[in-house]
């Protein structure tokens, strides 16, 4: 026996039903709202994200500059293993390798002294002898031979030198190109030097520096708009810092320079506990140069980008509280650093 079985009849109703105008409505504002919260999330996070990294670029660069600083200012005054040993120099002032030793080691200038950079930031000269020196391996035949040393890397023709024992110190131009087959150091009286007779013939207990004059000024960077620390070592007579300088780190913005001076130290900065008593800045009556002992270092680092707070905010510098009208982080930076040498 044959069943028969219908097709069952599809409701036409049921196949037309679909989603309202209003339930269209309640989800487009629905997603509308978790968009806007998830933009919301991604704004705060970015803005998060932007301080962070501006303020830990500045906080890297305020160590970066603070330790190229002290690692100079250490350094100067060293002419050898006695820096209170007699220094002669025939090194021609006319000439570019002249390092105006006389003048002491280091050397203030306080902000209007050098045009281009801020009126209100210092900069500073320092004098020394800034390498470990080579060796000097062959006695000197007499006070004009050459030089004999143990390696001549990192010399050059006409760059200003020092050779140093215990008891003297000649600063001289080295008047050849130094080769590794000869390892040898002219002075001849062409060129840069006066005179090719040093103060004495040295021996082999000697050692042989590279001379230099370095100045650290504030001045604009690559980015006219950002301002950098410069520094310009041994240069020309027609050379500034803030024009000729090498851009060191940028966004650094201010620095103020106070001299520690031990007043209990006589004329010639003998006779001293080594004790700051007093610090002033560059140029105030009264400070000896030769009886500073210390260099107080105040620096005002600035973020690179602006717009990193939500307002502008205040900072305190220098003794002065002052609220710009940028939203830059800033950042002040102290140190105390103790001179190992000075002049004579």
């Amino acid at each position: 026996m044959i069943r028969l079985f219908r097709e069952p009849k599809i409701n036409q109703k049921s196949r037309q039903q679909g989603v309202t105008l209003i339930e269209l409505m309640v989800a487009l504002a629905i997603g509308l709202i978790a968009t806007a919260a998830m933009l919301k999330v991604y704004i705060d996070a970015s803005r998060i994200y932007r301080f962070n990294d501006g303020l830990a670029r500045l906080q890297e660069n305020g160590r970066f500059a603070l330790e190229f600083i002290r690692r100079d200012v250490r350094a100067a005054g060293f002419w050898g293993c006695n820096s209170d040993s007699a220094l002669s120099n025939v090194i021609n002032p006319a000439s570019n390798s002249w390092i105006n030793i006389a003048a002491g080691h280091i050397e203030g200038l306080n902000g209007t002294a050098r045009s281009g950079q801020p009126d209100t930031s210092d900069s500073i000269t320092l004098r020394g002898a800034f390498s470990s020196g080579v060796s000097v391996t062959s006695p000197m035949t007499s006070t004009s031979s050459d030089i004999t040393v143990a390696s001549v890397l990192g010399f050059s023709k006409d760059s200003p030198a020092v050779i140093s024992d215990c008891e003297n110190a000649d600063f001289f131009s080295i008047s050849n190109t130094p080769s590794n087959e000869a390892s040898a150091l002219s002075h001849s009286a062409s060129g840069n030097n006066v005179s090719n007779e040093l103060s004495k013939a040295y021996q082999t207990d000697a050692r042989v520096y590279q001379a230099r004059q370095i100045t650290y000024c504030i001045a604009p960077g690559a980015n006219d708009a950002i301002p950098a620390l410069r520094r310009l070592t041994n240069p020309s007579a027609s050379q500034t810092c803030s024009a000729n300088g090498d851009e060191l780190i940028e966004g650094i913005e201010n620095l103020q320079f106070l001299y520690g001076e031990d007043t209990d130290a006589d004329a010639d900065g003998n006779g001293g506990d080594g004790n700051a008593n007093r610090y002033l800045a560059a140029g105030t009556a009264g400070l000896d140069i030769d009886r500073v002992v210390s260099l107080r270092l105040s620096m005002l680092v600035r973020s690179i980008e602006n717009n990193l707070s939500s307002t502008s905010t205040s900072y305190t510098f220098n003794g002065a509280t002052i609220t710009p009208d940028d939203r830059y982080l800033r950042k002040v930076f102290t140190t105390t650093i103790t001179l190992r040498n000075k002049a004579k």
